[in-house]
């Protein structure tokens, strides 16, 4: 498939985009030029981490709450990075390993869309459990990725736009509102498929990915951005499945 920047096509008329993703160092991965790009536009972002990533170590022994203080260190200074604040961004601090797509999710994403009000919603891919990647190569769609997706979709419809919804949360910054455009990273070679040239940004997210050091060495943060931006006539674009619904 032709990669053409479809920035523009997609973000032109746009003031708020929300980003809402598993763990702490995924956005970084998945869409770190986009959002650098974003805020260099003066878009309004905001960006959602369900969990702490408390259990996201291999080898080190290190107790919960020490990796979860380390990984929040670590995330404001990815955050930094990207041109993102600290006002910018919430962390529901859910266990690592422990989002369910359940009504209480539901509820919490709800709040959060009402009151943000955003005009689209980037998340991860919410149908398949084995991603397929464009050299056939297979890896495993989180179940953290997975069900935070099916969260943000039920809660964008219909439940942030219903009002007899979570009734309670209506008032003055809550109010019934309706997203009808997503972004879904994980979603190689959909038909619904579009690029974002992120050449400019590519630095930026590769050190943004690198700055959460408990995970990722700069080597490591490098291999992440040539695998999902990667480098092609001298350009670099982010892949989505851009999905518009009734």
């Amino acid at each position: 498939m032709q990669q053409v920047d479809s920035f523009n096509k997609i973000f032109s008329k746009k003031k708020r985009v929300l980003f809402v993703f598993a763990h702490p160092d995924d956005a970084e991965i998945y869409c770190g030029g986009t959002i650098a790009r974003l805020v260099e536009d003066e878009k309004s972002v905001r960006l959602i981490k369900m969990t702490t990533g408390n259990k996201g170590s291999r080898q080190q022994a290190i107790a919960e709450e020490e990796l979860a203080k380390t990984r929040e260190t670590e995330d404001a200074e990815g955050l930094k990075i990207l041109g993102l604040s600290s006002s910018d961004s919430e962390n529901l601090n859910i266990g690592d390993g422990q989002v369910e797509a359940s009504l209480a999710t539901v509820e919490r994403l709800t709040s959060i869309i009402r009151s943000f009000k955003p005009d689209l919603v980037v998340t991860h891919n919410p149908e398949k459990i084995l991603i397929r990647d464009t050299q056939g190569n297979y890896y495993v769609n989180h179940r953290d990725h997975r069900n935070t997706a099916i969260g943000v979709v039920d809660a964008v419809y219909p439940y942030s736009r219903d009002v007899l919804f979570f009734p309670d949360q209506l008032d003055n910054t809550h109010q019934s509102h309706t997203v009808t455009e997503f972004l879904f990273v994980d979603s190689w070679d959909s038909q619904d498929t579009v690029y974002i040239n992120v050449t400019s940004f590519a630095q930026k997210r590769t050190q943004a990915i690198a700055a959460h050091s408990s995970q990722y060495s700069l080597d490591h943060a490098q291999r992440s951005t040539d695998y999902f931006a990667p480098l092609k006539d001298g350009k670099r674009f982010e892949q989505f499945r851009y999905v518009v619904t009734d």
